[in-house]
């Protein structure tokens, strides 16, 4: 049966539907299959993936806060030994003064302990055997008259300490006794063989200048780990005595441990300066406390042997230990005043049972979401199914309409397009229809002659992007090329420690450092940051250098450098008809006596850490300077800055202060010095640039770069 043209296209028309359909229905089919599989897939590695990090989040936080809570508790005990300190200091000079008034009290004299049965509480007086058969001279019960006068603040400070004495070079002692028990000095064999100058804590607070404290020994009554601070006291003739007090190192941590919120997995110890147990709240094992003060270095656990040992040397860390066969994270802390360390034990299953039973919840809700996204892939491949048949049947009655209306103009049509969608933009349609479909023919040829227009500008305007950005890169790379390198010139000098870093803002940028040698003993420096971004700053960036290095190369002994700096400005200033101007810091170190001689030319102020000190402070500039290339006739100001061996010098450009986070909020000044501080000053200059720079980039975030970031990082060595 022969078919008209019609019935061919209808037949091919809906050959061509029934095909695309079965596709559909094929991809359909393995698409639900595929993402099902991979549901599967990704649904364990989630819940896996998510369990980890719940656990690592966990450990991580448990982590910072028992390091944060140790370091709290250290800083407690520290201050209970500081006011102990200050108490001494206080006995200490309340003697002095009245030694130096030399007026008798006039009262009733102390109870004398080799005779008398002292009840606690009241203060008494004890003579050394050497000084019973000496006997008391007038002029020496003087001074017992004078220095009984103590007695009164003995009873005050005996509210908040055991135990309150002193010890005179004459071989006498007065204290005051808190405890129940009757005073030792008042029972055998002290009573008549105690000489205080044989006393450890007499001899070391005779040899100090100020309150001390003992090691850590045990009281005979109580049995508990106990410390004293001693001091010093003088008369007219010079060294007179030692006055001090006792302290019950248990019940100091009792007390910081009675605020303490701990679960029952947490435990809490302090170790000695001999790597002794001063107090536990553990009862039995290895950190129990023990009377015969055992060294834990010693222990014959190896781990935690090293950790000990970290902690007697006062340092400051978590780490995971196992003791008597249990695994527990353990966080210390220094007590700076005692040399002592605070430790925080916390069982490390217990630690992450909370997360391990967040993993198991996201397991289970891992195999609800599957099941529930099964259901929901079936209903989507049954819904798929009937809206294709629906889109079938619409396609068989669509196909006869537009096959007995438009087909022959459409194949026209699409073959014209398919062409010139080949590439072909010469071709030109030609359909005579007098509709739509010939205005729509008169479009595309409009559009293949528009298409071939724009392709032919595109490459022009690519080709000429890629020639810009190729120069952009070369004048990047001359940029880096004209900032001087550290290696091998700059690197390893025994007198001082250097390091510099600079990001652009763009491809080029308008920072820049610099830094030679002058001579043997001389240390040239800059910084600078010139006004604006981009291509016009970097060549002005490019002259601004060469002329500050070369006006600095004149610099002698002799030569101001103020003077330098106008000369150079002068230049700067010269043809500066785009008004471009540079802050500048320029500086010359004298490597042999640590003096930098520097001018300020309108640039941020430096930062310089003092060694002595440990802490990072703001340069004060008795001048600020004006920004070079503005004015041919500023004058400025030499100023002097003293490096001791160990001091840095921090220079920095305002890209580092005005870094903006994404809510427009400023890094800052004070922000710089903080995180300077937090790094400290005694790690390498390297690594206090990298980590600022760090810093600096985790505060701006998403928010694009606004301006170059320049650092330079000097250390005198000496």
């Amino acid at each position: 049966m022969k078919l008209d043209i019609r019935k061919k296209v209808l037949l091919l028309v809906l050959s061509g539907i029934l095909l695309t359909f079965l596709l559909l229905a094929l991809f359909f089919t393995v698409g639900l299959y595929n993402a099902s599989k991979t549901l599967n897939s990704e649904a364990d590695a989630l819940s896996s993936s998510a369990s980890e990090y719940a656990e690592e989040l966990v450990e991580k936080q448990i982590q910072k806060h028992m390091e944060e809570i140790t370091r709290v508790r250290a800083q407690d005990m520290n201050r209970e030994m500081v006011e102990a300190a200050e108490d001494t200091k206080y006995l200490a000079d309340n003697m002095n003064n009245l030694l130096k008034k030399g007026i008798g009290s006039g009262a009733d004299s102390l109870p004398n302990a080799l005779y008398t049965d002292v009840p606690p509480g009241k203060p008494y007086i004890h003579y050394s055997p050497a000084l019973v058969r000496q006997g008391v001279s007038p002029a020496l019960q003087k001074e017992i008259d004078i220095e009984s006068k103590i007695a009164d603040s003995f009873i005050q400070m005996n509210e908040y300490y055991p135990i309150v004495f002193l010890g005179s070079r004459n071989g006498y002692t007065i204290r005051v006794k808190k405890s129940q028990n009757k005073p030792f000095l008042t029972e055998e064999p002290y009573r008549s063989s105690y000489d205080v100058r044989d006393r450890v804590w007499y001899k070391l607070g005779k040899e100090a200048s100020g309150p001390v404290f003992t090691d850590t020994y045990i009281d005979t009554e109580t049995g508990n780990p106990c410390i004293s601070c001693v001091a010093p006291y003088y008369d007219a003739a010079g060294f007179a005595g030692v006055i001090g007090m006792d302290m019950d190192a248990r019940a100091i941590y009792d007390e910081i441990m009675a605020t303490a919120v701990t679960g029952a997995s947490e435990q809490s110890i302090v170790i000695g300066r001999n790597g002794e147990i001063i107090a536990s709240s553990k009862k039995d094992g290895v950190l129990s406390f023990t009377p015969d003060g055992r060294d834990l270095r010693k222990s014959g656990q190896n781990s935690f042997t090293r950790i000990v040992s970290a902690m007697v040397d006062g340092k400051t860390g978590v780490e995971v230990v196992s003791v008597d066969g249990t695994e527990y994270y353990l966080a210390y802390a220094p007590i700076k005043q005692t040399g002592w360390s605070f430790g925080t034990l916390v069982e490390k299953e217990a630690t992450l049972a909370p997360a391990k039973e967040a993993a198991k919840g996201i397991r289970e809700w891992t195999e609800n979401f599957r099941g529930e996204m099964r259901g929901s892939l079936a209903s989507y491949g049954t819904a798929m199914a009937a809206v294709m048949a629906l889109l079938l049947a619409g396609g068989v009655a669509f196909s006869t309409w537009a096959a007995r209306r438009f087909v022959k103009p459409i194949l026209e049509l699409q073959d014209g397009v398919k062409q010139i969608a080949q590439g072909d933009l010469d071709k030109t349609l030609d359909v005579k229809t007098g509709d739509e479909i010939e205005e729509l023919a008169d479009s595309v040829n409009n559009m293949s002659a528009d298409l071939k227009t724009y392709i032919s500008n595109l490459s022009k305007v690519t080709a000429e992007k890629e020639r810009i950005a190729t120069e952009l890169s070369v004048a990047t790379n001359i940029q880096k090329g004209m900032l001087p390198h550290l290696e091998p010139d700059f690197v390893g000098n025994s007198r001082f420690e250097l390091f510099a870093s600079m990001d652009p803002a763009k491809e080029v940028g308008g920072d820049f450092y610099d830094f030679y040698m002058l001579d043997e003993r001389r240390l040239g420096i800059t910084i600078a940051d010139v006004s604006g971004k981009g291509v016009p700053a970097a060549l002005f960036m490019a002259i601004s250098k060469t002329i500050l290095k070369s006006a600095l190369m004149y610099v002698d002994g002799k030569t101001n450098i103020a003077g330098l700096v106008e000369k150079a400005n002068r230049q700067i200033c010269s043809n500066n008809e785009e008004m471009l101007f540079v802050t500048a810091f320029v500086g010359v170190l004298d490597l042999k006596t640590g003096i930098m001689n520097f001018v300020n030319c309108g640039h941020n102020p430096p930062l310089a850490f003092y060694k002595a000190t440990d802490r990072f402070v703001y340069l004060p500039m008795k001048s600020g300077g004006v920004v070079l290339g503005i004015d041919e006739e500023t004058s400025y100001r030499e100023e002097r800055l003293k490096l001791a061996p160990g001091d840095m010098l921090f220079l920095y450009t305002d890209g580092v202060t005005e870094a903006m986070d994404p809510a427009g909020q400023l890094y800052s000044e004070g922000r710089l010095k903080e995180s300077l501080d937090r790094i400290g000053g005694a790690v390498a200059v390297r690594e206090i640039l990298e980590t600022v720079r760090k810093d600096v980039g985790a505060f701006a975030g998403t928010a694009e770069q606004s301006d170059d970031i320049t650092m330079v990082g000097l250390r005198y060595l000496g």
